[in-house]
């Protein structure tokens, strides 16, 4: 038994002098995946590794309260012309807001001739009753609510352009609010001067400051805003707790003088109160805020966007008007008494017959009144002045395109447009 116990302690000592001797052909050979394995990590990219290794918590104060950071609001999507939008959902302590009255003002409007059986004070108050004027209802949870309560503009009165905080572009509303379709970004412009949905590119502006102002009883900033459209001066006011939806009129602002509404000029709290436009080609538009009212409860069921039951309609528009702006009897008024004279050729029965040979919107004034807006290669006949010498003119709304006054023995007919053109 003993000398097995030694031959067997005998071969396990020549087994471990085996193990023990150094393996020089392994040391001295490179082994065949030596370039495929990872380089040692640096301190900065071995915290990296750590920190995205996994789940590692929510931080918490001393007291052991999480610190849940703030999710922040995504940028605001852009409107489809194609979409139906979802209903809105607002609710009544979203009514929170202020109101604004608003006009637009028209520049080198001419002056009736002096002329003895004129009537300056008719004039006047006909050209009072027809200024562009608008009323916005600024809802501090994000929406717009820009109200045309005019018959000047090309669209129906009481038509609505509504926004919201989180989308770039409009919804066109009916007036009776039946109906909406989709205005998107870069189409303002030509729906205010056309009554079309052509859309226009937008830019990104120059933008300088100009300094501090004044209005309203609040302290306002001014900025100009520079696009190959025109100039923009802008003096807007921070009148406080109308959150995100003050940049709403910003945004339509900038966009007719075909500027990206996502510019940092609008901003939140900042309500634009006046806006000069000086327009590239000429001519200028003014519009400025005559009242700023706050509502505690707005009437926040007129602020949905889409309007609440309104139903889309792809490609249309709210019936259009007659384009004739006064009546016959309004018209009656503007002379104390018929002056006739010899008769112009073509001149219809009575009134005007103004024919527009141009490619866009024009209106037609009768001594600085607008009495009617007439489409592109159309006509519109307006009965009511007296016989007798009138000054007749022609614009657009904007301003950037102007007709020389002329004096016009009534009835005529009136043509803007060259001749070559054709019969509209």
């Amino acid at each position: 038994m003993n000398r097995v116990l030694l031959a067997l302690a005998l071969a396990a000592l020549g087994c471990e002098s085996k193990r023990s001797e150094p393996q020089h052909d392994a040391a001295v050979e490179p082994s065949p995946n030596a370039s495929i394995l990872p380089a040692a990590l640096s301190s900065a990219a071995a915290r990296a590794q750590h920190r995205d290794a996994g789940p590692v918590g929510i931080p918490a104060d001393s007291a052991g309260r999480l610190i849940l950071p703030e999710a922040g609001l995504p940028p605001p999507r852009t409107l489809r012309e194609d979409e139906t939008l979802a209903r809105d959902t607002l609710t009544p302590r979203d009514g929170v807001g202020a109101t604004l009255e608003a006009h637009f003002k028209w520049f080198d409007v001419p002056t009736p001739p002096p002329l003895p059986e004129a009537n300056p004070a008719v004039l006047k108050d006909l050209q009072a009753a027809l200024v562009p004027t608008v009323t916005i209802d600024l809802g501090a949870s994000g929406r717009m609510r820009f109200t045309l309560t005019s018959s000047v503009f090309p669209l129906p009165q009481n038509t609505e352009l509504k926004a919201r905080a989180d989308a770039y572009g409009h919804i066109l509303a009916w007036p009776d609010g039946s109906s909406y379709r989709v205005l998107v970004p870069g189409a303002l412009r030509a729906m205010f001067s056309e009554r079309r949905v052509d859309v226009s590119p937008l830019v990104q502006p120059r933008i300088g400051e100009r300094g501090k102002g004044g209005l309203l009883g609040f302290s306002t900033e001014r900025v100009q805003l520079s696009t190959p459209m025109g100039k923009l001066l802008l003096e807007q006011a921070r009148p406080g707790g109308l959150g995100a939806s003050a940049a709403l009129l910003c945004r339509l602002l900038v966009e007719l003088v075909s500027a990206e509404p996502a510019t940092h000029v609008c901003e939140e709290e900042l309500v634009p109160l006046r806006a000069e436009y000086a327009w590239a080609e000429g001519g200028k538009l003014l519009f400025e805020v005559t009242t700023l009212t706050r509502r505690p409860e707005l009437p926040y069921g007129l602020l949905f966007v889409p309007p609440a039951a309104a139903q889309p309609r792809f490609g249309e528009l709210p019936p259009a008007s007659t384009g004739v702006l006064l009546s016959r009897d309004e018209l009656l008024g503007v002379r104390t008494k018929p002056v006739p004279g010899p008769p112009s050729k073509d001149a219809p029965g009575e009134g005007v017959l103004a024919v527009n040979r141009t490619d866009s919107l024009r209106y037609v004034l009768l001594d600085g009144v607008a009495i009617a807006w007439v489409p592109a290669r159309s006509e519109r006949y307006i009965i009511g002045p007296p016989p007798g010498r009138y000054s007749i003119s022609w614009r657009d709304f904007f301003g950037s395109a102007l007709e020389p006054q002329k004096t016009v023995q009534l009835p005529a007919r009136v043509i803007v447009g060259r001749a070559e053109a054709g019969p509209p």
